[in-house]
């Protein structure tokens, strides 16, 4: 995580040094919209008029109207200056209707360029430069199209300081304000350090969220790793627990059952001594204990909380599901899968999580929907309270196939 994060640094130092540079040339050449508009307008109005100029110089004679627009037109750019430049809508009613061509191939290509970018004077006069028209007409032999374009290029050498002459009265002193060149390279070194800033700052929020969420994922598998084994140890101890009372009270029970049993108990075998001397024979009884015979009872569904109930000693059809061997001290039996017909094999494949998972676990899936269900360890059912149990670490497992 450390060097991620250093690399990450690194990178934003990279990043933001390259883009402070650029951003720095562009505050440079880069004017406002505003500003660049008025330009753009400015120049389409020159331009147009030395395109309309030349064509009048190569045409003998103008219809009434062509020279009417005409004298118009040159009328109105006399007052055409950067600041207050003719307006594109004002071009295009004085010029739409008897110089149409030339409104559509040189004033109307002129006005599209207020939205390219970047605003530099270099470009704009590139483009006009390239126009059809403005190429056909050769316009750019034209001294007053190299006067127009003078006015503006030495704005883009970083080494001049341009400066505005604001209009003033005759009788007041000129003012002079720098361009905006200075103020944009005054920006420059915040550019430089804000920007590098803000990325580092986002990284390192980025990354801490990403620490934290790796922390609690990492604190949660922890804690479930420690419940598990809280929960096995406590199984184990609970079933150990069982299994000593369990025996207790066996032989408790046995205990207070011995002396009725050797009472009632039969057949009682008689063996006879005979002894040499002369009293008469003496008969000695010994009780025979009856050998336990190994119970083996059937159930079918086990209840939602593992327990085997109710219990036959015969399998029954269609419900039989689980055949349990009772062991010699009647409190505890293992079970195995014992399926009698194929009705119940049917439902057992097709509910698995309520006939099987609930005392069995399983060693591989059944996507398939196997009919063949094998037993590959047996489960232990504890007596409780008249029901058998099944507690989780004892369950069976079981295969298809």
């Amino acid at each position: 995580m450390k060097a991620l994060y250093k690399l990450v640094f690194i990178a934003c130092l990279i990043a933001s040094n390259l883009f402070s540079q650029d951003k720095s040339v562009n505050d440079i050449e880069e004017i406002s919209q505003e500003e660049w508009n008025s330009i753009v307008d400015y120049v389409n109005a020159e331009v147009t008029g030395i395109s309309m100029r030349d064509f009048k110089n190569k045409t003998k004679s103008l219809g009434e109207e062509d020279e009417n627009d005409f004298q118009e037109f040159m009328k109105s750019l006399k007052t055409n200056n950067s600041e207050e430049p003719i307006p594109f809508l004002v071009i295009s009613t004085q010029l739409k209707e008897n110089w149409g061509v030339t409104f559509k191939n040189i004033s109307t290509p002129i006005e599209t360029f207020k939205r390219f970018s970047p605003k530099i004077f270099d470009s704009l006069f590139f483009k006009i430069e390239h126009l059809e028209s403005f190429k056909n007409l050769k316009l750019i032999e034209s001294s007053e199209y190299a006067d127009l374009k003078k006015e503006f290029l030495p704005i883009q050498q970083p080494e001049i300081i341009v400066q505005k002459i604001e209009r003033q009265e005759p009788e007041q002193p000129v003012v002079v304000k720098n361009s905006n060149i200075q103020r944009n390279e005054k920006r420059s070194s915040y550019n430089y350090w804000m920007i590098p800033t803000l990325l580092f700052l986002i990284s390192t929020i980025a990354l801490f969220v990403m620490w934290r969420k790796e922390r609690n994922k990492y604190n949660n598998l922890m804690g479930r790793m420690e419940n598990g084994y809280a929960k096995r140890d406590n199984a184990i101890i609970s079933l150990k627990t069982e299994l000593r009372n369990s025996k207790i009270r066996n032989e408790r029970l046995e205990s207070n059952q011995k002396p009725f049993v050797e009472k009632q108990s039969k057949p009682i075998q008689a063996r006879t001594v005979f002894v040499d001397e002369p009293k008469a024979p003496e008969i000695e009884l010994i009780p025979v204990e009856k050998s336990k015979v190994p119970q083996i009872l059937y159930s079918g569904k086990p209840t939602t909380d593992s327990k085997f109930f109710p219990v036959s000693s015969s399998p029954l059809s269609g419900q039989t599901i689980y055949k349990l061997n009772v062991q010699e001290d009647g409190l505890t039996a293992d079970f195995e899968i014992e399926l009698v017909d194929q009705f119940i094999t049917r439902e057992v494949t097709n509910a698995p999580d309520e006939y099987l998972y609930r005392v069995c676990n399983q060693e591989n899936s059944n996507k398939d929907f196997s009919r063949e269900i094998i037993t590959t360890k047996k489960g232990l059912a504890i007596l409780i309270d008249g029901n058998w149990v099944v507690k989780e670490a004892n369950k069976a497992t079981i295969k298809f196939q």
